[in-house]
């Protein structure tokens, strides 16, 4: 992985490297080599997501990647830490854009660790915006593309200000409100609520079957508990006395002929209209005597 060398002397790859060793002094390897490690060191790619996280982004779809995302930045409480969505949504967005603008992965990775490191600066250094801005501007001076042989890590300039822009219209034009989100701890609402409904205590051990809702059969079989010795005994003597009393019933009534009970009906029928008949007769007389007294008076004003 190759980056622009940001110091003073000529920029030197490895094959440059090998060819310089058979013509300079061991006096002048050294920093030459220093140089091209510290230009590794200095390159924005892969140092926020790595070659794997972004070949395993790049499959995905925008769902899919938010939901990697929130693994890779260990955002659990997105769904209801505000702080947390803000932070997952500026990393989405911003991948999904660059994503759309045909970055390469390299590329892509760049412009993630340059996003880091702009809300980094409004996290935890709490810079002001111009710091930010110059912050910005320094660190895509530094990774652009000013040579003519284009590599893969660094962006052209037309790509570096359309980033510039991207960066502008998503958190600058916003600045006060992530400044707000990461200095100021929201008031914890505690929502709280009540509901008191009465309950109908339940007859112990269970409620008995509805006659409707279950047959006898399955409520003897699978629900009705077993008696206990006592109840099945006290059961039997009254299956028992019930027994005795019907034969006893069913014996007496035996005993009577057809002529028999025509007879005890016709002396009951008979007394009974009798004291009807003598109840009428009563009332009949006693209103024909309230006529004639009123007859009587009429005739003898």
């Amino acid at each position: 992985m190759a980056g622009r060398a940001k110091s003073r002397g000529p920029r030197q790859t490895p094959s440059n490297l090998e060819s310089g060793l058979g013509r300079d002094s061991a006096r002048n390897k050294l920093p030459s080599i220093i140089a091209y490690e510290e230009d590794e060191k200095e390159s924005l790619a892969w140092k926020y997501l790595s070659l794997t996280q972004m070949i395993d982004l790049n499959q995905l779809t925008l769902e899919g990647v938010e939901e990697r995302l929130r693994e890779f930045l260990d955002l659990r409480e997105c769904q209801i830490s505000l702080k947390d969505g803000i932070i997952l949504d500026y990393y989405v967005s911003g991948y999904w854009w660059a994503k759309e603008q045909n970055f390469t992965m390299k590329q892509i990775s760049s412009f993630m660790t340059l996003l880091r490191v702009i809300l980094d600066n409004v996290s935890n250094k709490r810079l002001p915006l111009t710091d930010n801005v110059k912050e910005l501007v320094k660190v895509m001076s530094g990774n652009n593309q000013s040579s003519s042989q284009p590599n893969d890590v660094n962006f052209p300039n037309e790509e570096s200000k359309a980033i510039i822009n991207y960066i502008k219209i998503s958190l600058f034009q916003h600045y006060k409100l992530y400044e707000f989100i990461f200095t100021q701890i929201p008031d914890t609402e505690i929502l709280r609520t009540e509901l008191e409904v009465e309950l109908v205590m339940p007859p112990d051990p269970f409620p008995l079957p509805l006659e409707e809702g279950i047959s006898w059969d399955i409520f003897a079989s699978f629900v009705q508990l077993p008696l206990k010795d006592s109840e099945l005994e006290d059961a039997q003597e009254h299956e028992e006395s019930k027994d005795t009393t019907d034969i006893t019933t069913r014996d007496r009534l035996a005993s009577y002929t057809i002529d028999d009970v025509k007879l005890v009906l016709g002396q009951v029928t008979a007394d009974v209209l009798g004291r009807v008949e003598t109840e009428i007769n009563e009332k009949l007389h006693k209103q024909e005597e309230a006529y004639s007294a009123r007859i009587e008076k009429l005739k003898n004003p």
